[in-house]
């Protein structure tokens, strides 16, 4: 079975791949959203942006040089009217860069809030180690509400599989080192407990971006430190891991993946202990980001 899931993994992993392997033509400008001659874009990799507070990951390109890494990003977001013209900067905000594990790549992310929907800009100047700035844009559209579950509401109580379900680790999931603890008690399960809870969603095998792996293994650090004071689950993305056999037309999503309305992979959320959204990871992230926001939930407070 294909689904929107599936088609969205792979046409959404499949622009983030091009977008920084390679150049393209030049982009559209920044922070005033008008043209300029500037060899400068960026690529987003957000693909469930809605209003409110959204982590909007982006990798700025140099059409000549590839990925810029060693840079201060400023954004400024705009609202484009139907009628014309632009509103704004509505909001500015710096970006993080966000360095990918095992690869020389990486990603900025930058928390942006939008409060209607429609087409925004988001503009960039980006400020080399020379102190040379440059610029770039891009145009996004914001939904009313995200398809993912929203922040601040009660995540799925999803009967997800677990191990009992299963006769062993390769029809549950296609991690290579696979830790029994994250595969032990169903969403539905874990939210009865009344402790936080972290889900990811990732398909270490068949990972377009090759970052499932990596940010399984971050989940598994976590789980390590914290396990006596919340719950940790693993979902593979494909509920049939063991048929696929290395060709993804055989792949059917997992039941879970589209209870949660994933458009893509990873994804990692963490669920407060009333059960409630309090922070959302679209694509790799960092320890250092997924610590901080489970810090928030496990001091009694939001992420």
């Amino acid at each position: 079975m294909r689904s929107r899931l599936a088609a969205g993994i792979i046409i959404l992993s499949s622009l983030v791949i091009a977008a920084f392997a390679c150049a393209s033509p030049a982009p559209q400008p920044t922070p005033t959203l008008s043209p300029t001659p500037e060899s400068l874009r960026l690529a987003l990799a957000s693909s469930d942006l809605a209003v409110g507070s959204n982590r909007v990951v982006f990798g700025v390109l140099d059409d000549d040089t590839g990925p810029v890494r060693d840079a201060d990003v400023a954004i400024s977001t705009f609202f484009l009217p139907a009628t014309g013209g632009q509103e704004g900067p509505v909001e500015m905000v710096d970006a993080v860069f966000r360095a990918w594990p095992v690869t020389p790549r990486g990603v900025f992310t930058a928390q942006l809030s939008f409060d209607r929907p429609g087409e925004w800009g988001i503009g960039a100047v980006v400020t080399g180690v020379d102190g040379t700035e440059r610029k770039a844009s891009a145009r996004v559209r914001v939904k009313e509400a995200p398809a993912t579950p929203a922040l601040g509401t009660a995540a799925p109580r999803s009967v997800s599989k677990t191990l009992a379900d299963v006769e062993g680790f390769e029809q549950i999931t296609t991690d290579f080192e696979p830790d029994a603890d994250i595969y032990g008690i169903t969403v539905a399960e874990a939210l009865d407990t009344g402790k936080p809870l972290l889900v990811v969603f990732s398909t270490p095998a068949y990972c377009q971006t090759a970052t499932c792996g990596p940010q399984l293994g971050v989940i598994k650090e976590l789980k390590a430190e914290y396990a006596d004071r919340m719950n940790f689950i693993h979902i593979e993305v494909y509920d049939n891991p063991h048929e696929i056999e290395g060709d993804l037309s055989r792949a059917v999503i997992s039941p879970t993946a589209e209870e949660w309305g994933l458009p893509s992979e990873p994804w990692t959320f963490i669920v407060d202990g009333e059960g409630m959204i309090r922070a959302k990871f679209e694509a790799f992230t960092t320890r250092e980001e997924l610590e901080s926001a489970l810090s928030g939930v496990l001091s009694g407070g939001g992420a």
